[in-house]
């Protein structure tokens, strides 16, 4: 039963990262207040891309008690999401989801898993052997997957079974 909840958990953060721009701007205004009601002086920035998310940044002073948002592992962070989505899926009258940040933690992930992806690529080509890589949440395994998409030379595929679903990076052809 807990990894069904991870499953869902993980296929909610995927649609987060396409997150409408409506979608995006409702739960902008959500996360303000409820970051005013909990305390905290920061700001919140849309981000749109490839992983559109709202990301919460704080003033110099502030920036280290905005880890408190975050927590270990990032559990705080997926908890507050899910406050906002939830507030936000009420707002809009529809199930609707939006990828909150904090200080780019998610951010920062996705740019080191691109450069694991990019050496990855390298070693497989050096070699012409495949590599996999460590298990990974949907949302990280996308990230891979965008990073390589546009490479010739090799390809990625998602293999196993939650928690344990890895990417492998094959030589393409």
């Amino acid at each position: 039963m807990a990894a069904r909840g991870s499953v869902a958990a993980e296929r909610a953060e995927l649609e987060a990262a396409e997150a409408s721009p409506e979608a995006l701007a409702a739960g902008k205004v959500i996360l303000e207040q409820l970051l005013v009601h909990i305390g905290f002086d920061a700001r919140v920035d849309v981000e749109t891309g490839e992983t559109s998310r709202l990301n919460v940044l704080g003033a110099e002073t502030e920036r280290e008690e905005l880890g408190a948002l975050i927590g270990r592992k990032g559990e705080r962070l997926s908890a507050l999401q899910h406050l906002v989505n939830l507030m936000l899926s009420r707002q809009m009258g529809t199930w609707t989801r939006v990828l909150v940040d904090v200080e780019d933690y998610r951010g920062r992930r996705e740019r080191q898993l691109r450069e694991i992806a990019e050496r990855a690529a390298a070693r497989v080509v050096e070699t012409g052997k495949m590599l996999q890589l460590e298990p990974m949440p949907a949302l990280e395994r996308r990230w891979i997957h965008l990073a390589l998409k546009g490479n010739a030379d090799v390809v990625t595929q998602s293999i196993g079974e939650e928690p344990n679903r890895r990417i492998v990076v094959l030589p393409r052809g």
